[in-house]
């Protein structure tokens, strides 16, 4: 009895030590999970404490490096409650500012201020924060707008905002202590700094020439203005009108007259400006010495087609033609020249196809009439006159105009030079030149249109400083206000006349609201740009 009994006493005694050991080493294990993990909170809480002085994007640049964006700038201090950071803060702030910020310094923590000077003082750090939106932006259809995230919602900043948008603000960075109290000696670090001035987007316009279109632009009601280099298809300038301020969008979103639309890109009815294109058509094919006897009509199957001039213009050849736009001359010459031929050279200037500006951003198609809709007559009279279905934009009349000014070639019209990557510039590609005449019915054509400035249609587009070349048009649209037709104006040249450096196109949405024709506003961008360049 006493062996059995012992037995089990040493049985019940061994179970109990080992479930003792057990809970033992249980306890240790707890224990040290415990003090990993609240000295991994600790670890954590001591590298978090950070203020953040602002947003940061990069910057839209024009072709020399001005900044569009971020041309605003302003200094901010972060200061550490030290008998020394309170004495230098001192010497740069005053009043009321002063007192805020010795006040919130009461508190121990290092506290955030805007300051006008920089000066070296222990416990003190200063950045730069940019203010990257503005109520003044240029060229502000282009450029575009951010939301309240900092992304990109139209124009280049939405097109490049894989570029421009950086995941992080502009933050001093303290070391501190288990209890977040800031460590005594140590500099914070500033995180994305320098992130507006490494990263962006360097367009190709030129901000001193984009000012003085915008002056001039003010002009128009609705509308756009566009300047572009001749042989490079450069946009040195580009706006549309109205405006509206990126700084408060919500008052446009349902505003009259669309000011958020881009009419620079966007497809209208043409008219006049077209006829050059036709002119290229049938030059090409030989028909220079086509004369016609302009009485003021002219029947095409069984209806009158009418010119402008209900008088008539007499006999005229193709340069006097383009001087006076002759609509009845253009109905015979594009009769002879043939619809597929036109629509052949319209083809070739990019006409009825979107344009890509940048990657990104591009043209509205517009509409180029079929082969087949012109074999019917009429509808081929109205095409060799700009008229009918033709739809194109501001931008997209570049190529015609470059076209003449450059011996018969042009470069894809573009607005952006290269972009900026963590201060490493990378070029855009460009597109090579596409040739779509000789150079002699480029000179012809370009004859034409100095005679249309000197004793044509467009006396008024006539520069005081320079010499120029263009062409006036008055598109009908087949909309009213009322019982009254809006029609659309333009003037599209080019200056100096001789060896053309700049294109520019004008066109109004609504002549009857112009104050200021097309041409004048020509006139007076091409005397600006012809003096600043003189004064530079």
């Amino acid at each position: 009895m006493s062996k059995s009994y012992d037995k089990m006493f040493q049985k019940r005694s061994g179970i109990c030590f080992f479930l003792i050991i057990c809970f033992f080493f249980s306890c240790i294990l707890r224990l040290t999970v415990i003090v990993t993990k609240d000295y991994t909170k600790v670890q954590a809480k001591q590298s978090a404490l950070r203020l953040s002085a602002g947003m940061a994007r990069g910057t839209i640049y024009d072709r020399n490096m001005i900044p569009i964006t971020n041309s605003e700038k302003k200094t901010v201090a972060a200061v550490t409650a030290t008998p020394r950071a309170i004495t230098g803060i001192s010497n740069l702030l005053s009043g009321a500012e002063l007192e805020s910020t010795l006040d919130m310094l009461k508190d121990g923590k290092p506290v955030l201020c805007e300051v006008e000077n920089q000066t070296e003082c222990d416990g003190i750090a200063f950045t730069e924060i940019f203010e990257h939106n503005s109520s003044e932006t240029p060229s502000i259809h282009l450029i575009g707008y951010t939301d309240s995230d900092g992304h990109g919602v139209s124009g280049l900043e939405k097109a490049y905002d894989d570029i421009l948008y950086c995941d992080g603000n502009v933050d001093f960075v303290y070391t501190s202590d288990g209890l977040g109290n800031v460590l005594e000696g140590i500099t914070p670090t500033i995180e994305n700094s320098d992130f507006a001035m490494s990263n962006g987007v360097i367009t190709t316009l030129d901000i001193n020439i984009q000012n003085l279109v915008e002056q001039s632009a003010n002009k128009l009601k609705k509308g756009a203005v566009i300047v572009c280099e001749s042989n490079s298809g450069k946009i040195r300038a580009i706006t549309s009108r109205p405006l509206f301020d990126c700084t408060n969008i919500a008052d446009y979103l349902e505003a009259k007259d669309s000011p958020l639309l881009n009419r620079a890109t966007s497809a209208y009815n043409v008219g006049s400006v077209f006829k050059l294109c036709v002119a290229a058509a049938g030059l090409e094919k030989n028909i220079s010495s086509h004369t016609h006897n302009c009485v003021g009509n002219l029947e095409i199957g069984n209806r009158f087609f009418n010119c402008h001039k209900r008088s008539g213009h007499g006999v005229v050849n193709i340069t006097r033609a383009i001087a006076l736009s002759c609509n009845t001359f253009f109905y015979t010459f594009g009769a002879l020249t043939g619809g597929e031929s036109i629509y052949k050279t319209a083809s070739s200037l990019q006409f009825g196809r979107s344009i890509e500006l940048c990657n990104g951003i591009s043209t509205a198609t517009g509409n180029l009439p079929s082969n087949d809709t012109l074999l019917n007559k009429g509808n081929l009279a109205n095409f060799s006159i700009g008229q009918g279905q033709l739809l194109l934009s501001p931008v997209s009349l570049l190529n015609l105009y470059n076209s003449i000014a450059s011996g018969g070639e042009y470069c894809s019209p573009t607005v952006v030079e290269a972009t900026l990557k963590n201060g490493i510039m990378e070029e855009e590609k460009r597109s090579s030149p596409t040739k779509v005449m000789s150079n002699t019915t480029a000179d012809i054509l370009k004859n034409a249109l100095i005679q249309v400035i000197e004793d044509g249609t467009a006396e008024e587009a006539k520069p005081s400083l320079t010499t120029a070349a263009g062409k006036t048009s008055t598109a009908q649209t087949g909309k009213y206000k009322g019982s009254v037709e809006i029609n659309q104006s333009w003037f599209c040249g080019f200056f100096p006349a001789d060896k053309p450096k700049y294109t520019v196109i004008v066109f109004s949405e609504d002549m009857s609201l112009q104050e200021f024709s097309c041409a004048q506003i020509f006139a007076e961008i091409a005397d600006s740009i012809t003096e600043y360049e003189y004064n530079d």
